[in-house]
């Protein structure tokens, strides 16, 4: 699969996920249930090609200035949708989360490389704590897949154990409110097959294609916020 494809695929497991949120009680519970199950898949998709991306750009400091734009963009449209407010801090948009990813990959192989290993792991450790404290979507976990999928780049097996203990984790050390979607949390590792069967190639990607990517995210939050008023 190319990068293309897993983006695709990222964004319709999200979409399911997110219609399952905004629709909850509209639907019936295992329609519901299902729709969540489906949009666990997503997250760690996004995070894979967070880190992948970062191999392919020519300016790493764009690349992060893509994501702060986009993780502010999205903020507005995730609080409207998610915690019915035009703005609050209690919870922030995964935008951030994958931002302090990509940020700790960065700060790890700059220290890696003047032969700082202590100082790389504490800015893995530093951009997870920042995740928690600023309470980002996923928290110290996103940050966690992103740093996984990068530095077992060219070892599925390593990533497959590194995500299924994610997730297991994530699942172990969360306020549980709804054990149907705790226990279908676990389908997350499905992504695991498209990752496996990602070629390192593009495919149909070009630089509008990549607009519409970043887009996704804010303007379905927003569309899918519209859409409450006439369905509930």
């Amino acid at each position: 699969m190319s990068s293309f494809a897993i983006k695709i695929l990222a964004m319709l497991t999200m979409l399911i996920d997110h219609i399952g949120a905004a629709f909850e009680f509209s639907m019936p519970y295992p329609v519901y249930l299902v729709c969540r199950i489906i949009g666990r898949i997503a997250m760690p998709l996004f995070c894979f090609m967070i880190a992948e991306g970062l191999f392919y750009t020519r300016d790493a400091k764009r690349y992060m200035m893509r994501l702060a734009i986009f993780a502010l963009v999205s903020e507005v449209p995730f609080d409207l949708l998610f915690m019915n407010e035009l703005l609050e801090f209690r919870v922030q948009n995964v935008g951030f989360t994958l931002l302090l990813g990509l940020s700790g990959i960065l700060l790890f192989d700059s220290f890696a490389a003047q032969g700082h290993k202590g100082a790389a792991l504490a800015a893995i450790l530093a951009a997870g704590a920042a995740a928690h404290f600023l309470r980002a979507d996923y928290g110290v976990f996103g940050v966690y897949y992103v740093f996984i999928f990068y530095y077992f780049r060219n070892g599925k097996w390593g990533k497959t154990a590194a995500l299924a203990a994610g997730v297991f984790l994530l699942i172990w050390t969360s306020p549980i409110t709804d054990w149907g979607i705790a226990i279908g949390s676990t389908a997350a590792v499905l992504a695991v097959i498209p990752i496996a069967l990602y070629n390192r190639e593009r495919g149909r990607e070009n630089r509008p294609l990549r607009t519409v990517f970043y887009a996704f995210y804010p303007a379905h939050l927003f569309i899918l916020y519209a859409l409450t008023f006439v369905v509930g």
